[in-house]
């Protein structure tokens, strides 16, 4: 009676050990680059991320803009998302010297939510903006809370054990 709980026990602190499956997707590649200096404005930007995006037809779940450095907002055209890949065209136009930034809010297809920024420069070098944060909290459990339940569990259990000895 007293050996099949120690399986049990082993198999629920396996289960709740953390694995790679609570990472969030992150950025593999950018174009153009982050504080790359261009000496004309790109025609697209693409960012890579190590996982596939979320898409749910007909909802905007991942977006991405370009603004001026504390200036206007490009509006950017077919807005895409192909597998790890969101893109976006800018519009050909006269681009006034000075840093860009890109900014992207996604959700990667475990559902978590990311969001960042990052800038490049047209004829002149990159200012770089102020870092943002990224989205926390999407249903992961921190892994201090799953250390904590895990012991809790084998110490319950422990004693569950040794309270059944007469």
């Amino acid at each position: 009676m007293k050996k099949p709980l120690i399986p049990f026990f082993a198999f629920v602190t396996l289960l709740l050990s953390p694995t790679a499956a609570f990472a969030h997707a992150g950025v593999v590649a950018t174009v153009p680059g982050q504080d790359q200096v261009l000496m004309s404005m790109a025609r697209e930007i693409s960012i890579q991320f190590s996982e596939d995006l979320l898409t749910i037809d007909n909802q905007e779940v991942n977006t991405i803009s370009l603004t001026e450095l504390d200036g206007p907002k490009i509006e950017l055209e077919n807005v895409t998302v192909d597998g790890q890949y969101l893109k976006a065209e800018i519009p050909v136009s006269d681009y006034a010297p000075g840093t860009y930034e890109v900014s992207y809010r996604i959700v990667s297809a475990d559902g978590h939510k990311v969001s960042d920024s990052f800038t490049f420069s047209l004829n002149n070098p990159a200012v770089t903006a102020p870092a943002t944060q990224v989205d926390k909290g999407d249903g992961v459990i921190p892994l201090p809370l799953v250390y904590a339940i895990t012991i809790l569990l084998v110490a319950g259990g422990f004693l569950l054990f040794h309270s059944r000895k007469p």
